[in-house]
């Protein structure tokens, strides 16, 4: 009863706080006038025109294709590297200077670079998103590592434990937390490095047709496609990052 009053509770304010946000930007739209805000009414217009004539579907695709290959891709390679590097001072030690000089640089940097080395589209768009989701993921795993219980590593070799039982049993429990704490940030930021990407550097995608709306001065339709981006960043979060949150919170205590 109390698990289901506080879901109905956070449902509540959920509800609240987009009505007062709908609110808010109808008034915007009201006193800048829907040639600068446009109203959520012409918004909803504009997402269905995008929709009937097929600019939608045919963006939306290559876009959530560019996030899911480039933030996989980055995500296996900072899990492997943070693991090694946490064991290994000296691999840390090589990896630092890299890790801080991508975490330093401005994202436009790399964006010019990777459309350089990789011209216009799809290329581009996963290399930036490897190159800004690997950092994330290597230094909460990092953090995990340097976390687990030396006490702990210490009985399992008094007792002659195998190696992969320590990872089953000790090590991948322990990065649970962490690595979730790096895994949802970089899922968070990677839908949005795409969409940049393809804003600067693409001939199709939601990002392109953003610097479309720009260039033909179509408000509504730019408000459309924010709101598109806006979903899908939602919808990415409850499919693909509270799932697996659940799933390894509850394997930790389990374990």
């Amino acid at each position: 009863m109390t698990v289901f009053t506080g879901k109905l509770n956070n449902f509540q304010n959920h509800l609240i706080s987009f009505t007062a946000l709908l609110i808010v930007w109808q008034a915007l739209s009201m006193i800048f006038g829907n040639a600068i805000v446009p109203s959520p009414y012409e918004t909803m217009r504009a997402v269905g025109v995008i929709h009937e004539n097929g600019r939608l579907w045919d963006y939306l695709p290559l876009t959530l294709y560019r996030f899911v290959v480039g933030f996989s891709i980055g995500a296996v390679l900072g899990f492997i590297f943070g693991a090694i590097a946490g064991f290994n001072h000296r691999i840390y030690n090589l990896l630092q200077p890299l890790v801080g000089t991508i975490l330093g640089s401005p994202v436009i940097v790399v964006v010019v670079l990777a459309m350089i080395w990789f011209g216009m589209g799809s290329n581009q768009a996963i290399f930036i998103n490897i190159v800004f989701t690997f950092p994330l993921v290597y230094m909460s795993t990092v953090e995990g590592v340097r976390m687990i219980d030396r006490n702990l590593l210490e009985m399992a070799d008094s007792f002659g434990i195998n190696k992969w039982i320590r990872w089953w049993e000790l090590y991948l429990p322990a990065l649970a937390t962490s690595f979730l704490s790096g895994f949802a940030f970089a899922a968070g930021t990677a839908l949005r490095r795409a969409i940049m990407a393809e804003l600067l550097g693409s001939y199709d995608g939601i990002g392109y047709a953003m610097a479309m709306t720009r260039v033909n001065l179509n408000i509504a339709e730019l408000f459309a496609w924010i709101l598109v981006s806006l979903i899908v960043v939602v919808i990415v979060e409850f499919i693909m990052i509270k799932p697996v949150q659940k799933y390894m919170l509850r394997w930790r205590t389990i374990s």
